[in-house]
C-alpha cells in the first residue's frame, strides 16, 4: 500500500539519503531535505513579494492562499498517515515514520515552490487568463 508513495519519494532529493547508514541518519536526513525544501519555497515567497510589491490585494490573497496551503500541507501529511490521539505514530508506522513525514512534506513543499514560481517565470504574452501573474516582459 504505501510502495508507490515511497517509489515517487526515492527519485527526489532524498537519494541522497540512501547513503545514510541507521534509521536516525535517514530521518535527520529527511529532515534535512525537507528544510531545503522549506527554505527555497521562503526564498521564491520572498522574492515574489519583491517583484509584486505594487500589487497589495494580489499579495494579500496569496498570503492567504499560503496559509490555507500550510493547513493543507499538514493535512495531507496527516491522512497520509493517520494517527489517534492516543496513538503513537513511532508504534504505529515504525521508526522510519518520522523519515516518511519529512520525505512527504519535502515532496508536498517542492510541489507549492514550483506553484508560486509562475508568478516570478512570468505567464506568455498573449495569455489572456494569466490573472495575476505578470507577463514575461513585464517582469524584465
Amino acid at each position: 500500500m504505501f510502495a508507490v508513495p515511497f517509489a515517487a519519494f526515492a527519485a527526489g532529493p532524498q537519494a541522497a539519503c540512501d547513503q545514510a547508514g541507521s534509521q536516525a541518519a535517514l530521518n535527520a536526513c529527511s529532515a534535512g531535505d525537507f528544510t531545503k525544501a522549506d527554505q527555497e519555497l521562503n526564498r521564491v515567497w520572498k522574492a515574489i513579494q519583491t517583484k509584486y510589491k505594487d500589487q497589495p490585494v494580489f499579495l494579500e490573497k496569496l498570503k492567504a492562499s499560503q496559509k490555507l496551503w500550510l493547513q493543507f500541507r499538514d493535512a495531507e501529511v496527516d491522512a497520509l498517515y493517520p494517527v489517534g490521539k492516543n496513538e503513537n505514530a513511532g508504534a504505529q508506522y515504525g521508526s522510519s515514520y518520522p523519515m516518511c513525514v519529512g520525505q512527504a512534506k519535502a515532496r508536498l513543499t517542492q510541489q507549492r515552490t514550483e506553484q508560486l514560481k509562475a508568478w516570478l517565470d512570468g505567464a506568455q504574452e498573449g495569455d489572456v487568463c494569466a490573472g495575476s501573474i505578470k507577463h514575461s516582459a513585464e517582469l524584465k
